[in-house]
């Protein structure tokens, strides 16, 4: 399992795990319904672009979503 971080502002972090904790669940599983669904919801549009147009213009439309990884202050996780 990889470790990911999200940066967002503290007052949506409090409304975050108080919902959460009221559904009895924790951040971590709330985010991590959130992609499954947000994956669910996307695979069609995905394999729909890649029947058009193939998995080569796939990885270049994705390409500048992966360049603000490269960064020195996310370096540190390189190596989990």
């Amino acid at each position: 399992m990889s470790v990911m971080s999200v940066r967002i502002d503290d007052q949506k972090r409090r409304a975050l795990k108080v919902i959460a904790s009221l559904e009895g669940k924790t951040i971590g599983g709330v985010i991590s319904e959130l992609i499954d669904d947000y994956i669910r919801k996307n695979k069609m549009n995905i394999r729909q672009i890649s029947e058009k147009s193939g998995l080569r213009e796939i990885m270049m439309l994705s390409e500048n979503s992966f360049m603000e990884w490269d960064n020195e202050e996310d370096e540190i996780y390189n190596d989990l």
